[in-house]
């Protein structure tokens, strides 16, 4: 070890030297040479060099007792306690940001073809009333003590300031905690010794959402200058303006929607779930009423072949109904399986196990069924479930929609062209100022189009509730309407139609 020596820090007694270190923190004795050695040189020593805390009195002794040749340390000081600054901990990622090359590359390694880079970019975003950030205040240090008792004072530490930006405050349950009281970015601003954290409410995405920019995901308002481009995903929990166009994505959104150009072969789902679930709820609910009758009906028979002394399996009975007397169940069943085939993904347990018990009745199945109340139960879940999954009106507004797949809990309106081999479902209203040409449009509102169907006779479904109202100026022939259950096919073309149901329930056009 090399030691700093002080100058003039060196006492020389013939054999023994005292060396106190340039921190001031040890004192060494030096004994050159094994011989005669009087204990009170040391004492004399620490006297002279004024040293008086941390003397080793067991090493002392020991010296006294076996004066060898060597170097002893017989003193040592107090360092000085460290002291920490206040310093700040951030619950979010600071920024946007792509995974690390190198992670990338492992993942390379391991499997290529399983990378998918449209995910590998992160917009952090954080829901209202989370914690955002949390300040650990200063600790003081110590002041430590040289062997000669001088103090040695601890480096000063500093205290940051604490404050709540935009959308966001002081937990009123800790000082030292920042929350957000709005869904969005979060950002941090430093000025000196203080700090600000807030939130952004609204997002904005410069250029397209594509391979480059990688899938979109945020809690809050989006604005998105440019395109959403091919196989994109944008999922927002908040409002979202497209600037540009939507090309074969998928786009979910809890509030309204407004995309300035043409939406082509996407899927689009605005509100939630509630949309697509809608119809889902109403084959239920026709199901449901149909399972009712058709126990009644069986209870029935089941009682008067007892009378009559005659067994018959429960299943047989049920088997046999449906086949005579409720044909049409076979036509609900198949209607509901094929709306959950279309939308597995998308749909909760409950109706998957619904549709899971309603395939009994299916077929020859029907013959192993010994009762109805499982289904019935089932059924009832579902039904519960989808009447309380609400997350209000939430809008659609547009140019123009092709061969695309369309849901909003609330309106839809359409500016440009119009909807071409599209589905629409809107639980509000429907206003398009072009026309619409093929495919469905589903609404539990009025609905107002400025032509419906095609000269060439493309088939085109416009349905609403009994109570709504399908105007149109130009209604096509070949195309259909539908009211609440009753459906009229035109046969031929009309202008200005107002279509509803009349007293005596059928579809008046005008």
């Amino acid at each position: 070890m090399i030691v700093k020596i002080l100058r003039g820090d060196i006492l020389n007694n013939d054999n023994t030297t005292l060396v106190i270190t340039e921190d001031k923190l040890k004192a060494l004795l030096t004994i050159r040479e094994k011989g005669d050695f009087d204990p009170e040189v040391i004492k004399h020593l620490l006297n002279e060099k004024g040293i008086k805390h941390g003397i080793d009195q067991a090493m002392l002794q020991q010296i006294a007792q076996n004066p060898k040749p060597g170097s002893y340390l017989i003193a040592s000081g107090t360092p000085p306690k460290e002291g920490r600054d206040g310093y700040m901990q951030y619950l979010f990622s600071s920024g946007a940001s792509k995974e690390s090359k190198a992670s990338l590359a492992g993942e390379k390694k391991m499997d290529e073809k399983n990378i998918d880079f449209r995910e590998i970019f992160n917009v952090p975003s954080v829901s209202a009333k989370t914690e955002l950030a949390i300040y650990h205040p200063m600790v003081k240090g110590e002041d430590g003590v040289t062997v000669t008792g001088q103090a040695i004072p601890a480096r000063k530490v500093f205290e940051l300031a604490l404050r709540a930006g935009k959308n966001a405050k002081i937990s009123d349950d800790d000082k030292n905690i920042i929350v957000s009281t709005a869904s969005g970015r979060p950002w941090v601003k430093k000025a000196g010794r203080n700090v600000t954290v807030g939130i952004e409410a609204v997002y904005q995405h410069e250029g397209d959402v594509d391979i480059k920019s990688g899938n979109l995901r945020f809690n809050g308002d989006v604005i998105i200058n440019g395109n959403v481009n091919d196989n994109m995903i944008v999922d927002v929990a908040g409002n979202l303006r497209i600037w540009g166009f939507v090309s074969r994505s998928n786009i979910n959104v809890s509030g309204k929607l407004e995309v300035m150009k043409v939406i082509t072969a996407s899927k689009v789902n605005v509100g939630g779930v509630s949309a697509n679930l809608d119809e889902v709820d109403k084959r239920l609910q026709e199901i449901k009423e149909t399972i009712l009758k058709l126990e009644k009906t069986a209870r029935q028979f089941l009682t008067t072949l007892r009378e009559n002394k005659k067994t018959v399996q429960y299943g047989q009975i049920i088997m046999a109904l449906s086949d005579k007397k409720f044909p049409h169940m076979k036509k609900q069943l198949d209607g509901l399986m094929e709306l959950v085939n279309k939308n597995k993904q998308s749909l909760p347990e409950e109706v998957k196990n619904a549709a899971a018990a309603l395939n009994q009745l299916c077929g020859i199945k029907a013959l192993e069924v010994t009762g109805l109340d499982n289904i019935k139960e089932s059924l009832e879940t579902a039904i519960k479930f989808l009447n309380v999954t609400d997350n209000g009106p939430s809008d659609i507004i547009a140019n123009s929609i092709w061969n695309s797949e369309i849901a909003a809990t609330g309106s839809v309106k359409l500016l440009g062209q119009g909807t071409f081999n599209s589905r629409l479902v809107a639980l509000n209203s429907v206003e398009i100022k072009g026309v619409a040409r093929g495919g469905e449009i589903i609404s539990r509102g009025n609905v107002i189009i400025n032509e419906i169907g095609a000269p060439m006779g493309v088939k085109t479904l416009v349905r609403t509730d009994k109570e709504g109202i399908i105007k149109a100026k130009l209604l096509y022939n070949g195309s259909v309407l539908q009211i609440g259950k009753r459906i009229l096919t035109a046969r031929e073309d009309y202008s200005m139609v107002v279509a509803r149901l009349t007293d005596d329930n059928e579809i008046s056009l005008y």
